[in-house]
């Protein structure tokens, strides 16, 4: 039976006891300690032990449970007690150390709550592996400092979060769950070592992204995102269609309404109909016109 958990230091002591999604077995370790870890002493003896729950990979897609009978031991030379240490387990989390890897890769593309259903461990626990897990991989990943970064927001679950990206590689940087100025934007700017790097940031027309620029990267010249810009020019656009339509007759209003995404598409992509629409309305109100042509320019 100990061949079916296949641990190097733990093995079976009876078959294990099953249902329909569970299995547990019962289980010691493979032998006592050699040495005393405090001293190198190797006179030892069992002082205590106690019964610990160890969680480990699922077999035939049902969850499996250690019952381990964990023993304390005591050194003759020092006096020192301490408990057996088992290469298979981890001990922050109370369960084996391939399940614990296990965990880690199936966060990565599951929701929490399917892989603790899964492998019978709390929903939390699973969470903080998580986090520990990609606090890991953060430390251990270096991204490479872009010469034009990108400054912008993202909203996700109805709140803004910062994104920070590569322009030249089209590749995302970091992302933060809020944008405020101070505690994220300033403070992630900072983080980055060789910053004098950054020669260019490229952002929309928010202040704070412009104020904390200024303050960490004075160095970098701001380019401002053509996309916002053309969106307020858009903007502009229809302010001006709107402000016309007080001098209008009710059909013109309606008829102004309708048309107004023509006013906001490219000239060029425009139809036959509705180059003749256009034509029509620029053709009657100079002002539109004027408007029109200014949006035109941005792009």
């Amino acid at each position: 039976m100990s061949d079916l958990l296949s641990l190097p230091d733990i093995k079976t002591i009876e078959s294990p006891q099953e249902n329909e999604t569970d299995m547990m077995f019962k289980v010691e370790s493979v032998g006592p300690p050699e040495r005393c870890p405090e001293c190198g002493f190797d006179k030892l003896y069992k002082h205590s032990s106690r019964n610990q729950l160890i969680m480990d990979l699922p077999i035939r897609l049902k969850r499996v449970g250690l019952q381990l009978n964990r023993r304390r031991y005591k050194c003759r030379e020092c006096g020192s007690t301490f408990w057996e240490r088992l290469v298979s387990v981890d001990e922050k989390r109370s369960m084996t150390k391939r399940l614990l890897k296990s965990i880690q890769e199936q966060s990565m593309s599951k929701t929490f709550v399917e892989v603790a259903e899964s492998v019978g461990v709390d929903e939390k626990t699973i969470r903080n592996v998580f986090k520990d897990y990609v606090a890991l991989k953060e430390r251990e990943y270096q991204f490479e400092t872009p010469k034009w970064l990108g400054i912008d927001d993202i909203y996700i679950i109805r709140r803004p979060r910062l994104v920070l990206t590569n322009i030249e590689r089209r590749t995302i940087y970091d992302i933060k769950p809020n944008r405020d100025k101070e505690t994220t934007v300033i403070q992630r700017l900072s983080e980055i070592s060789d910053r004098t790097y950054i020669e260019y940031v490229t952002m929309d027309m928010w202040k704070p992204y412009k104020d904390a620029v200024n303050t960490i990267l004075p160095h970098a010249k701001v380019v401002v995102d053509k996309f916002h810009v053309v969106r307020m020019a858009n903007q502009a656009l229809d302010n001006v269609r709107k402000s016309l339509k007080a001098h209008m007759s009710q059909k013109e209003r309606l008829t102004l309404m309708r048309e107004r995404f023509i006013l906001l598409k490219r000239k060029h992509d425009l139809n036959v109909r509705e180059s003749f629409l256009l034509e029509t309305w620029l053709g009657n109100l100079p002002a539109l016109k004027e408007a029109y042509e200014l949006k035109e320019e941005f792009y």
